[in-house]
């Protein structure tokens, strides 16, 4: 019975054993995953960027300029010139900012045109026009009749007329009428179709535009000197726009906080009926194209050749371009963007706290490797203490178990 005792206590201590080296082979295969991981967070230590700091000069520029008597020039660029014929050396792009009268195209959002009709007067060509001698007159063939105030056409084409022409009203009792092509009906005097030269022509203009917004509009005066120079360089700077292209006669002008701005007629008639509701018309038109004419102030670049000379440092000292016999003293400065600087110093701190977070958090995570390889160690440790007491308490009992064979089954000495 003591053998059989022994020989399970021999069992239970070689699979305790058999257990015990398994979970320091289980250790050992987490300490190399841990090794790995360890491996791992140093290469991303390595390859972290650390930040540098900006510096001044990479944001510092040395400028040159000179005055020429009325205004001051900046060098913007040169490039040596090898072997010029004429001797220049260098190749010079300079340049200086000056106001240019400039016309100026804009759109107009929510214009709120609106349009309505108006009177004009124009003129009737003297070839145009007939007598048969008995003071019948005609236009184009058209024959041409005494004012009749009973017919409401003629009526409300005279008051639309009178109320544009003051002294249109004080001719009545010498108006003639006559119907244009388009149904218009025309007015013109006695006197004038009597007369040698053009007769004149009233009549009402309909789709003309009378207001902007709160701004009434009217029409381009030539003999207006400022509104010319501005209409002129309106279409010099725009030449193929619709504005250019129309008569002077369909420019309208308005004003608009002490500024005079232009349209043609044409794009104030595409505004006027792009409104999708026409009972209110003025509402959620399109914008309008317009324009305007003023001073720009605009960078005014020349290249030339010129003669330079440079001093020991490496700067310039004088300049003196092809087309002039003046020698120009060029002044250096240096100057720092202080607000590019700035930026850059400020990503510069900002890219310093985000590679300090990530040391930081390399350094926890390394940390926390340790402290769980440090945990494994010392099981293993155990283990090992474990299994030399559990090899002894084995080769007791295997001593024991040798002596109980011994003594059971020996029968001679």
């Amino acid at each position: 019975m003591g053998m059989a005792a022994s020989q399970a206590r021999y069992l239970g201590l070689t699979a305790r054993k058999t257990n015990v080296e398994y979970e320091g082979q289980q250790i050992n295969q987490a300490r190399t995953a841990l090794a790995n991981q360890s491996a791992n967070t140093f290469n991303e230590l390595l390859a972290l960027e650390v930040p540098t700091a900006p510096s001044t000069q990479d944001y510092t520029t040395v400028k040159y300029s000179y005055t020429d008597g009325t205004v001051t020039e900046e060098i913007e660029d040169m490039s040596q010139l090898i072997d010029d014929p004429d001797g220049y050396n260098y190749m010079i792009t300079h340049y200086h900012y000056a106001d240019v009268f400039t016309g100026v195209q804009s759109r107009l959002t929510n214009p709120q045109v609106v349009m309505g009709t108006t009177g004009a007067k124009g003129t009737i060509p003297r070839d145009t026009i007939t007598d048969d001698g008995a003071g019948n007159y005609s236009i184009d063939g058209t024959p041409v009749n005494k004012y009749d105030e009973t017919d409401e056409e003629q009526k409300d084409a005279y008051l639309k007329i009178s109320e544009n022409y003051p002294d249109f009203a004080k001719l009545k009792d010498d108006l003639y009428t006559y119907t244009g092509e388009d149904g218009t009906v025309h007015f013109t005097t006695g006197s004038s179709l009597a007369g040698d030269s053009d007769a004149d022509d009233y009549y009402v203009q309909a789709d003309i535009p009378k207001s902007i917004g709160t701004a009434y509009v009217k029409k381009y005066d030539p003999s207006d000197s400022t509104l010319k120079a501005a209409y002129e360089q309106i279409c010099k700077d725009w030449p193929t726009s619709d504005f250019a292209l129309a008569d002077e006669d369909d420019i309208y002008t308005w004003e608009y906080q002490g500024q005079t701005r232009f349209a043609c007629l044409s794009d104030l008639q595409k505004t006027a009926i792009s409104g999708p509701d026409q009972s209110t018309p003025s509402e959620n038109q399109d914008k309008l194209t317009y324009y305007t004419a003023q001073d720009i102030n605009t960078k005014i670049s020349q290249q030339q050749k010129a003669i330079v000379d440079i001093n020991e440092d490496g700067r310039i000292q004088s300049i003196r371009y092809e087309d002039s016999s003046a020698t120009y003293a060029v002044k250096t400065q240096t100057e720092t963007d202080q607000n590019a600087y700035d930026d850059a110093m400020n990503q510069y701190n900002y890219d310093m706290q985000v590679y300090e977070k990530r040391i930081a958090d390399i350094n926890a995570k390394t940390e926390k490797i340790q402290e769980q390889d440090r945990t494994l160690e010392l099981r293993l440790r155990q283990l090992d203490t474990e299994q030399d007491a559990l090899q002894t308490e084995m080769e007791a009992v295997k001593k024991v178990i040798e002596k109980n064979i011994e003594s059971t089954f020996k029968t001679f000495e």
